[in-house]
């Protein structure tokens, strides 16, 4: 489990490791999954998890995002006169 996920350097390293101590990895899990990072276009500069995956034949191995990044992009509204009393509630 990875707390988060981007271009898959941490987490491939991670596979790399459990392999080579003779492990075998069924699947990852990430927190949060930054998914711009998955397979972005080949002209937009961005690194690529899933040719970084396939280049050190993990690709097999799954990885799931606990968190969709999509709630993350969702603003707070506190409501009409909220008044922040310095107290946890």
């Amino acid at each position: 489990i990875d707390d988060l996920v981007a271009t898959g350097g941490t987490l491939s390293s991670a596979v790399s490791l459990v392999h080579l101590c003779g492990g075998t990895v069924v699947e990852c899990a990430c927190v949060v999954e930054i998914k711009m990072f998955i397979d972005p276009p080949a002209d937009s500069g961005l690194p690529s998890r899933t040719k970084l995956f396939k280049d050190m034949d993990i690709n097999h191995v799954p990885v799931w995002g606990l968190i969709s990044e999509d709630v993350l992009t969702v603003e707070a509204k506190l409501e009409e006169g909220y008044v922040d009393d310095g107290e946890e509630h």
